[in-house]
């Protein structure tokens, strides 16, 4: 390459732009010229220094170490390719790079790709030859054997081979006897009692008398009730008497009747107690269930003809007229 062609292939190249940087200082992209095709494993070589690194898969390279200050010859090679030359200046504090080389192959390796793609296309054509003489063959045979098959071939329906697919354990849901017996009580379908815990509770204690300060089943009071309940149905601990568990922080209050939900406590107090100077007094506690019916332990045998533990209703005028407030438990 004479001195012309070297001037004329740096012009090419657009030569060099610069820019800062802190990691390397030279970096490029190897191409195969006309097909832009990346050239892989070939060298590119600083001239005068021991600076030389290989293009990777993608055709990439890059020199991380310093390079001499001043001007550089840099020479691009691999086997089958014409060796290109062209010039660097290396700069302090300054980065080079070079939008791309291009290569450019031998006439031996041109050659040689030549033969190559007439040997390759060769054999695609043999190969062609022989799959559309395979389907062909294969064409006559079925032709053949629809017309007369050499063996009887019986089918059959495989959905009714195989037995049934038995549900996961996780898909089947089996319903108590508990939860059939309150659904009936409640007048709600027994899907809806999703609590199983809270029915057989119930179904446990039902007909408990009632006893001031009792908490076992030979008499239990009000709030110890449903203290138990919660603990046993909701996993969770409330406190021990009614007032204590209203004034709980625990619990947020509310008193409208339509947002009442299973497991929410419904308080009452004694008539004669709702005048403007007098403080209400929490009397008695009950844990709702659906349709305005609620249970609880109670020492009043005016409704249901039985005190004890029982599922009472809220339209009923006795509670009706001493229904305070409710409460929903949060945070436990």
């Amino acid at each position: 390459m004479n001195r012309l062609q070297f001037s004329c292939l740096i012009a090419f190249l657009g030569f060099i732009s610069l820019a800062t940087s802190q990691n390397f200082n030279f970096e490029s992209l190897v191409v195969e010229k006309d097909s832009h095709v990346p050239v892989d494993n070939a060298t590119v070589t600083i001239e005068n220094t021991d600076l030389i690194v290989k293009t990777n898969s993608d055709g990439n390279f890059k020199f991380t170490r310093s390079i001499p200050i001043g001007d550089h010859v840099v020479t691009v090679t691999k086997e089958g390719f014409e060796t290109i030359y062209f010039l660097i200046k290396s700069e302090e504090n300054k980065q080079i790079l070079i939008d791309k080389v291009e290569l450019e192959i031998t006439k031996e390796e041109a050659k040689k790709r030549n033969r190559q793609a007439k040997i390759d296309y060769k054999i695609a054509k043999e190969l062609e030859r022989e799959r559309k003489a395979k389907e062909k063959l294969l064409a006559k045979k079925e032709r053949k054997l629809q017309k007369k098959n050499s063996v009887e071939v019986v089918y059959y329906d495989t959905t009714k081979l195989l037995p049934a697919a038995k549900p996961a354990e996780e898909d089947v849901v089996t319903i108590s006897e508990a939860q059939i017996k309150y659904a009936k009580i409640l007048d709600v379908p027994v899907e809806q009692l999703t609590n199983k815990a809270l029915y057989q509770f119930i179904d446990e204690w039902e007909g408990t008398p009632y006893l001031l300060g009792g908490e076992t089943k030979d008499g239990i009071d009000c709030s110890s009730f449903t203290q138990l309940l919660n603990v046993k149905a909701f996993d969770r601990y409330i406190e021990r008497t009614a007032e204590k568990q209203y004034e709980s922080k625990n619990t947020d209050k509310f008193t409208g009747k339509e947002y009442l939900k299973e497991g929410d406590l419904i308080f009452f107090v004694g008539l004669g107690t709702d005048s403007d100077d007098i403080a209400p007094t929490i009397s008695h506690v009950g844990v709702y269930l659906h349709n305005n019916k609620f249970v609880h332990a109670t020492s009043s045998s005016r409704t249901e003809g039985k005190s004890g533990v029982k599922i009472s209703d809220l339209t009923d005028k006795y509670w009706k007229i001493r229904y305070y407030e409710s409460g929903r438990r949060i945070n436990n």
